[in-house]
């Protein structure tokens, strides 16, 4: 049965509704058992039950998830006979494993999502702080990695049509994308926001900064590519990106003279370094001569009004380092 009403998920709610009973019964010192009062035994059960907890509620949905689509998968599978032969061979729809996994995925941003907020406004368990920390950072970049990888998959299957003879491949394929990308920069944001307020003694302003403007560096590269792929544009991954890390660069080094933010405008210039190495050492080997001059001038560009930027706030680049 696809629906939620099964045994396994009706299982696993009973699982969890006892699971909380004893969690609730753990946290309440009126019934502390006479073993629990041994310091030793009671600092292992106050971490271990709300973790096994934490993780079986997380797991509950998630297997759900899996067999949603492992039965559709199933249900779609059909005999397919090339014609003139005399045998068959059986083909599901491919797309509904990567639909499976997205949705993992975005059920990992949400859970993640509300686990921060819970804890930030109602639990303040600083050991699930430090938790969240290691699973938000694990999460952004499996999400970056892997994410994004299904995501082009439903992509190239919803350009190429192969199995559309067999099965319907609809604007879906298009639309997930953005309910992802939608799920990770809510995650990204609250995470963000969250983890810079609570480690702000352990001054992480610098890696936190980064991160975020790693990931959403790569997310509009991403982007491009996609959409340059999606118009049937060539080199993608050469003229269009050289620019747009040019242009990212310079929003940083504005950023960062804004803020008064160093680490900004080195990771800019960093940034502006790899485009000009991937420049000259892989997209003009690549580009026809419009396209390089395109490029070309277009960083040249860029690379003035970086200059200007700093001769025209030099004082306050100067104040900061004074600072």
């Amino acid at each position: 049965m696809i629906g939620i009403l099964n045994i396994h998920f009706l299982t696993s709610v009973l699982f969890l509704a006892a699971f909380g009973f004893i969690n609730w019964v753990n946290q309440d010192a009126r019934y502390l058992a006479p073993t629990f009062k041994r310091k030793y035994w009671a600092s292992i059960f106050k971490v271990a039950i709300p973790a096994i907890l934490l993780v079986v509620t997380y797991a509950t949905f998630n297997l759900e998830i899996d067999n949603y689509f492992t039965q559709l998968y199933k249900d779609s599978v059909i005999k397919i006979t090339p014609e003139g032969a005399n045998f068959s061979s059986s083909q599901g729809n491919e797309d509904l494993w990567n639909f499976k996994i997205i949705w993992q995925f975005i059920y990992t941003l949400f859970f993640l999502t509300v686990l921060i907020i819970v804890n930030n406004k109602w639990l303040q368990n600083t050991t699930l702080k430090k938790v969240t920390l290691v699973l938000s950072g694990l999460a952004i970049l499996v999400f970056l990695t892997q994410g994004l990888y299904f995501l082009r998959e439903l992509q190239q299957s919803y350009l190429l049509q192969e199995l559309a003879d067999y099965y319907t491949i609809s604007n879906f394929n298009i639309t997930i994308r953005y309910i992802a990308f939608a799920f990770f920069i809510g995650f990204l944001a609250i995470t963000y926001r969250y983890l810079k307020d609570t480690f702000q003694a352990l001054n992480l302003t610098v890696v936190f900064d980064l991160i975020l403007h790693a990931a959403i560096l790569v997310l509009v590269s991403s982007e491009l590519i996609y959409w340059m792929e999606m118009d049937v544009l060539p080199q993608a991954d050469k003229l269009g990106l050289s620019i747009l890390w040019g242009l990212y660069a310079l929003l940083l080094i504005g950023l960062g003279i804004w803020k008064q933010k160093q680490h900004l405008r080195i990771a800019a210039m960093v940034l502006f370094g790899i485009t000009l190495f991937k420049l000259f050492f892989y997209d003009l080997s690549h580009l026809e001569t419009i396209a390089k001059t395109i490029v070309l001038v277009s960083l040249g560009l860029l690379l003035l009004i970086i200059s200007f930027l700093y001769n025209k706030y030099k004082h306050l680049i100067t104040n900061e380092s004074e600072n």
